[in-house]
C-alpha cells in the first residue's frame, strides 16, 4: 500500500513503524474470503483491507478516531 506520511511524521518512531506495517498490504483481497466479519456483513470496511485504509487515513491526516472508524476497527478484534 502506498502511504503519504510527511518526513516530520516519519520522524516519529511509532508512525514510522505504522508506515512499515501499512505498506505490507498489497491490496490482493485474499483476506476478504477468510475474514469472518467481512463474510458475515459484506462491508469492505469490515475487512482487514478496509480497516487498514481507515487506520491509514487517520494516521496520515492526524485525525482522531471517529465513532464510525471505531465501529469498523473494533469488529476485527473477535
Amino acid at each position: 500500500m502506498q502511504t503519504h506520511f510527511s518526513l516530520a511524521q516519519l520522524a516519529d518512531p511509532d508512525l514510522a513503524e505504522a508506515n512499515g506495517i501499512l505498506r505490507n498490504c498489497v491490496h490482493c483481497g485474499f483476506c476478504t474470503a477468510t475474514c469472518p466479519t467481512y463474510v458475515l456483513l459484506g462491508d469492505e470496511l469490515d475487512s482487514p483491507r478496509g480497516r487498514i485504509y481507515l487506520i491509514k487515513d487517520m494516521l496520515e491526516h492526524d485525525k482522531p478516531a471517529t465513532a464510525h472508524m471505531v465501529k469498523h476497527v473494533d469488529r476485527g478484534k473477535d
